[in-house]
């Protein structure tokens, strides 16, 4: 019992179906009205009566997916296909009499517009196949649906990478026809994204489509405005960068004596080395533009060879026999640090950037011994002379690590926040 109510439910279901469509017609009559408009037409004629005038074309595109943007060979490669309507004059016939709305036609059956992509980045070919069938109505109406995997060339602009907003376009035309005999509209919307499927890199930030008149033909361009999404590159490239570039100063830390300060040097060098690598591999070989990225890593090579070289000077100077006299210039180093590190001269005295006592040292302006018959001033300059008449070689050593270590502190830090800020703000 049940089984023949789901057969009668069945039936009921097909009937209701096939009532509701318009293919009430058989095949004889899609036969015979196929040959009858077929008979005298000829593809490569415009189906237009009045030659003279000028086909329109309705156009838009419909994106499935935005496949890969390549900044090495500026390439763009997407996904979709084209909703590309007309009317043609030689198809049409009465819907009353055979029942019939829309028929389908075979692409190398009918005239077709000779669409190709203008910007494509490898081959050249007419749009379509000739296993498309195209929808025609009974009022001459023709849609067609031309799938296509567009790689169009793409110009990139990498200065601000990887914070950067690229614009690439896909442009179309008709090749053999001037705007007089086929010209392009839109149809509405002019892109479409029903079936998109968003890129793991690449964010659509906004899009548009133009016409370009300027030629003989009419030139159809799609606008695509990309946004890069950089939370992969910052992990993964710019704080490595970063947190080296830290390290780079801490070479100036180690003591002379540890004697790994040349080994740790140039391995912070040829680490810089192999990130510029990486970040130029990544990028179109190109001067018209240079990543601020790459800026970065040559002022990073900069510091790094600076560190090399202050480094063997500084261990030359920290092995001289102490019977060698320390210089002028040296002794200007080692009063300097010591005044930022808060080292008071002879009796606790202390100048410099230090305006207050460090900790609980006791300040002595000047120490006057007054006799009867003169007065006996103490010089603070022979004071300082007498002071730094026991200073040694690794004083200068250690006056440079200290003055070196927070100069790069400092600059490091206004490089990375200008840099980097004026790229994520700018991007």
């Amino acid at each position: 019992m049940i089984s023949v109510s789901l057969q009668c439910f069945g039936l009921l279901l097909f009937a209701s179906v096939a009532l509701a469509t318009h293919l009430n017609y058989d095949i004889s009559t899609y036969t015979t009205t196929m040959t009858s408009l077929l008979s005298n037409y000829s593809s490569k004629v415009r189906p237009i009566v009045n030659q003279g005038q000028s086909l329109q074309l309705q156009l838009s595109l419909w994106i499935a997916g935005i496949n890969d943007v390549s900044d090495v060979d500026s390439k763009m490669t997407t996904t979709g296909y084209l909703y590309v309507r007309w009317k043609d004059e030689l198809l049409n016939w009465d819907s009353t009499a055979t029942g019939m709305f829309w028929m389908q036609f075979n692409q190398k059956d009918i005239w077709v517009p000779d669409i190709v992509l203008k910007n494509g980045f490898t081959d050249f070919k007419m749009m379509g196949g000739d296993f498309y069938y195209l929808y025609v109505y009974n009022d001459g109406w023709v849609a067609w649906y031309p799938y296509k995997v567009f790689e169009t060339s793409c110009e990139l602009d990498v200065t601000y990478y990887p914070f950067d907003r690229q614009t690439c376009n896909i442009i179309v035309k008709s090749w053999s026809y001037s705007r007089w005999e086929v010209n392009f509209t839109f149809n509405d919307p002019k892109i479409g994204f029903d079936e998109f499927v968003p890129n793991s890199i690449w964010h659509l930030d906004s899009y548009d489509a133009t016409t370009d008149y300027s030629q003989e033909s009419t030139d159809i361009k799609f606008i695509l405005k990309l946004k890069r999404k950089s939370q992969y590159f910052i992990i993964n490239l710019v704080i490595p960068i970063i947190l080296v570039g830290i390290l780079n100063i801490f070479v100036f830390v180690i003591p002379a004596d540890a004697g790994e300060k040349m080994g740790f040097s140039v391995t912070i060098f040829l680490t810089f080395a192999v990130f510029l690598t990486i970040v130029s591999g990544e990028l179109p070989k190109t001067s018209d533009s240079i990543s601020i990225l790459s800026i970065y890593l040559i002022i990073e090579l900069g510091i790094s060879i600076s560190s090399i070289m202050a480094s063997a000077l500084q261990l030359r100077i920290h092995h001289r026999k102490s019977t060698q006299e320390i210089g002028k210039g040296f002794r200007i180093l080692i009063r300097a640090a010591e005044r930022l590190r808060c080292k008071g001269k002879a009796g606790g005295a202390v100048t410099g950037c230090c305006p207050k006592p460090c900790g609980k040292q006791i300040h002595v302006k000047e120490l006057t011994v007054r006799k009867r018959e003169n007065t006996l001033k103490v010089d603070s300059s022979a004071l300082e002379e007498d002071e730094e008449e026991g200073k040694e070689w690794s004083d200068v050593s250690s006056a440079i690590d200290f003055l070196a270590f927070f100069g790069l502190i400092f600059f490091q830090l206004l490089v990375t926040i200008i840099l980097f800020s004026y790229a994520a703000a700018s991007g």
